[in-house]
């Protein structure tokens, strides 16, 4: 069973708005993560990270392609990328969120990273001093908690009721919620119906639906 969908009309429109541009290129030092299934293990594409491995330093159409390569929704994405010397990297990329659903503690992490380094940009930080951090993690909502698996259910799934049981594939729901979860939030919007939050629920209706939820909030 393949993709549900190829990605080709998304992939044109990420080459076509952002060009050549690369990760050194931001306006911003940026932290986009994303999880090699080649390599089994999260690369993820660190601005600080370009002098280091040049390697790193690929198109922005590449990464963003690749941090939203969501498993079962949209296909894994393959590209190289090569640094000024000729050396060649090959990335095989899946969405970010298998690594970090919820990237702030990723960016809080090189921040620490950086301040250890004593990298000038953070001076006089020291790398304990997290009272002086403002994490503010805009997100796309959260739906309500239907509760709609318990223990007795999942008991009796093999591998077949891991992926497709209620209508979901619960696996994905539990990496997903987990690896959010475990960020602390202040605050979220836990207002989304189970349509309304679906990923791949692209109706007029449901889109007409989130547009009323947004301008409510």
């Amino acid at each position: 069973m393949g993709p549900k969908y190829d990605g080709v009309y998304l992939h044109s429109l990420q080459k076509e708005k952002l060009g050549e541009l690369r990760l050194s290129q931001t306006l911003m030092n940026v932290a986009i993560p994303t999880f090699d299934i080649k390599r089994l293990q999260p690369t993820i594409f660190y601005t600080y990270e370009v002098k280091r491995d040049p390697t790193l330093d690929a198109r922005l159409c590449d990464i963003c392609i690749g941090t939203s390569a969501a498993p079962t929704y949209l296909p894994a994405y393959r590209f190289n990328n090569s640094d000024k010397k000729g050396k060649t990297r090959e990335f095989h990329l899946v969405d970010g969120g298998v690594t970090a659903n919820n990237p702030s503690l990723v960016a809080l992490t090189e921040v620490t990273k950086q301040v250890e380094n004593e990298n000038p940009d953070f001076f006089p930080i020291k790398p304990m001093d997290y009272g002086i951090y403002l994490a503010i993690s805009l997100g796309t909502g959260s739906p309500k908690a239907e509760k709609k698996y318990n223990a007795d259910m999942a008991a009796k799934w093999g591998v077949l009721g891991w992926l497709t049981t209620s209508g979901s594939t619960p696996l994905i729901d539990v990496f997903t919620q987990s690896s959010g979860d475990l960020v602390y939030h202040l605050s979220v919007d836990d207002t989304l119906g189970v349509t309304e939050s679906s990923t791949d629920i692209a109706t007029k209706e449901n889109l007409e639906n989130l547009v009323k939820v947004v301008e409510k909030l």
